[in-house]
């Protein structure tokens, strides 16, 4: 039987399967009903998990009404797990003013801190750093919200920052590739608000949690897993089992999650 640790640990990327046809992002179509995924989760040690609600739309974009029923499906999903459960929200860059609205909403009305995890390429849409979406930064900026990107490449993210140094920006995945993970973490370390999520190819390469505090700071790497897309058990054992100090481990397992939503 698995162990759980005894840590504080929130989860910053997860996707629910809630009331959405074609949300359920299991591998191998074992379905995950949001409560088997809280459940599972629990199990692995995480007593918290943020993220959105996706699905991929193949052959049209969507119409907005298609994106609000996913951030629909993340409210609802709070409503049942709310001791538990952080929603992520949807925007897009084809409707630029109900993205605005709807941050703002979401945002004021409902607590919402989180956009994303973002996913253009399941969404259709093909960049980041567009003007419309630029407009939706700017917003999420003076609001203090956190965005969580799946990038398309580093550039954007890069350009983003730039642009908006004070947004709360957190890069989805180290990706598989040394080199890639270790410009990520140079292009995180240079922003105060900008983190880096372990989750995707996750802590399955050893030291990778120490290199990533060596170059910079314990403060820039956020726990994630990807569930259920990823087996979350392996992350927390990963982030356990490695050559790190408590305080490394307790500021990636959630303090440094906390911080970025001022919690």
């Amino acid at each position: 039987m698995f162990a759980a640790p005894d840590y504080e640990i929130t989860d910053a990327h997860i996707h629910p399967s809630i009331e959405v046809d074609g949300s359920d992002f299991s591998a191998f179509n074992f379905k995950t009903p949001p409560e088997v995924l809280v459940n599972t989760l629990k199990r692995a040690g995480i007593t918290q998990a943020a993220g959105s609600v996706i699905r991929r739309f193949k052959d049209a974009k969507p119409q907005w009404d298609e994106i609000h029923q996913l951030n629909l499906a993340a409210l609802e999903m709070q409503r049942r797990f709310p001791d538990f459960y952080i929603p992520g929200i949807h925007v897009y860059p084809d409707h630029l003013q109900q993205s605005l609205d709807e941050v703002e909403t979401m945002h004021k009305k409902h607590g919402v801190k989180l956009i994303g995890e973002l996913v253009a390429y399941l969404m259709g849409y093909a960049a980041y750093n567009s003007p419309e979406l630029n407009e939706v930064w700017a917003l999420a900026r003076d609001l203090k919200m956190v965005v969580n990107l799946h990038l398309n490449n580093l550039e954007e993210a890069a350009d983003i920052l730039k642009n908006f140094p004070d947004l709360k920006l957190i890069i989805a995945h180290p990706t598989g590739s040394a080199a890639e993970y270790t410009a990520r973490l140079e292009l995180v370390s240079r922003y105060s608000n900008a983190a880096l999520d372990i989750s995707g190819s996750g802590p399955n390469t050893w030291n990778m949690l120490k290199h990533g505090i060596k170059t910079a700071g314990r403060d820039k790497l956020i726990f994630g897993t990807d569930f259920p897309l990823r087996n979350p058990g392996m992350y927390v054992a990963g982030v356990c089992f490695e050559d790190i100090s408590e305080e490394d481990r307790r500021a990636i397992f959630a303090g440094n999650f906390k911080r970025l939503l001022n919690e």
